[in-house]
C-alpha cells in the first residue's frame, strides 16, 4: 500500500507541473571534467550558493559529502548534506528545512534503488521538484542519472541478474526514477563504456514513444527549457523510435544521433540543435 500511495503521489505531482525554469546536469558516471561541474555551479548561481546533496545511493556516503565539501569550498559554494536513507529521513522537518535553503541538489552515483526506495513520493521528493521549477539546478551522476527519468532501469534483465546481454522487448526490468526529465525521456549511463546499446534498443521496443539518451563516461547531458546540450569529455547517443516499426524479434526505421561536446537536441521536437 505504501508503494501504491508514493507512485499515485509522484503522478499527481509530475502531472500538475509547468515547464521548469531550471537546469538539469545529468552526468553518465565515470569522473566529472571541470566543464561540467563549471556548469553545475553556474546552474546553481555561483559564489555564495548552498548545495544539497543527497549521498543516498552510496555504500560511502560520507565520503561523498566530504569530497563535495571540499569541492565546493574551492569555489565559493556551501555544503548541505542531506543525509537521507530512509522514507522517514526524507519527510523529516530538519531536512526539509536545510533542502529548502538550496538552489541546487546533487544526487549521488552508487545503487539508483536506494535512492527510489528513499526519496520516490516523499516531501523531499516534492520540495527538490518545486525547487528544480523555481530555477534551482538538480545533478547527479551514474545512478544519479538513472533517477532523473521516470522510467528508470533498475540494473536487472528480466531475469533478476546484471548481466547485459539480453536484447528484445521485456528483456530489462524497470521501476519508478524521480522524473525530472520530461516523462518520454529514458536515460542510460555508463554508456559507450560498458556497450549498453542493447538496454536502449530493448526499453523502446517496450516504450516506442519515448526517447532514449544515452550518457557515456565524464560527460553530461545538459538539460535546460527543454533543450538538452553534451558537455565533457564524449558523447551521447540518443535513440528516437518515431517512425519504428516493430518486427520481432527486432526492429527497422529508428533513428540514431551521436551527439559530441556542444551538439544538442530539443527533447519535446526531436530536432537537432544548432
Amino acid at each position: 500500500m505504501k508503494r501504491l500511495l508514493s507512485l499515485l503521489f509522484s503522478a499527481a505531482l509530475f502531472a500538475a507541473s509547468p515547464s521548469p525554469k531550471g537546469t538539469l546536469v545529468i552526468v553518465g558516471g565515470g569522473g566529472m571534467p571541470d566543464a561540467i561541474f563549471q556548469a553545475f555551479v553556474q546552474g546553481a548561481g555561483g559564489k555564495g550558493a548552498r548545495i544539497g546533496v543527497i549521498p543516498t545511493a552510496s555504500g560511502s556516503p560520507e565520503e561523498v559529502l566530504a569530497e563535495w565539501e571540499e569541492d565546493l569550498a574551492k569555489v565559493g559554494l556551501t555544503l548541505v548534506p542531506l543525509r537521507v536513507k530512509t522514507r522517514g529521513d526524507a519527510a523529516a522537518p530538519a531536512v526539509l528545512e536545510a533542502a529548502g535553503t538550496c538552489s541546487g541538489f546533487w544526487f549521488s552515483g552508487g545503487d539508483q534503488n536506494l535512492t527510489a526506495d528513499a526519496v520516490l513520493g516523499t516531501p523531499l521528493h516534492r520540495l527538490v521538484r518545486e525547487r528544480y521549477e523555481a530555477g534551482a539546478v538538480v545533478g547527479g551522476t551514474s545512478a544519479g542519472a538513472a533517477i532523473m527519468s521516470r522510467i528508470m532501469l533498475n540494473g536487472e534483465d528480466r531475469n533478476g541478474k546484471e548481466a547485459l546481454t539480453e536484447i528484445g522487448a521485456g528483456a530489462y526490468r524497470t521501476r519508478e526514477g524521480l522524473g525530472f526529465l520530461p516523462d518520454f525521456c529514458i536515460v542510460d549511463q555508463h554508456f559507450l563504456r560498458r556497450n549498453r546499446e542493447n538496454r536502449l534498443f530493448s526499453l523502446l521496443m517496450d516504450h516506442p514513444q519515448h526517447l532514449g539518451l544515452g550518457i557515456d563516461e565524464a560527460t553530461a547531458l545538459v538539460v535546460k527549457g527543454g533543450e538538452a546540450r553534451v558537455l565533457g569529455d564524449h558523447a551521447v547517443m540518443v535513440f528516437d523510435p518515431t517512425g519504428m516499426r516493430l518486427s520481432p524479434p527486432g526492429f527497422q526505421g529508428m533513428t540514431i544521433h551521436l551527439l559530441g561536446p556542444g551538439q544538442g537536441i530539443d527533447l519535446a521536437t526531436r530536432q537537432l540543435l544548432k
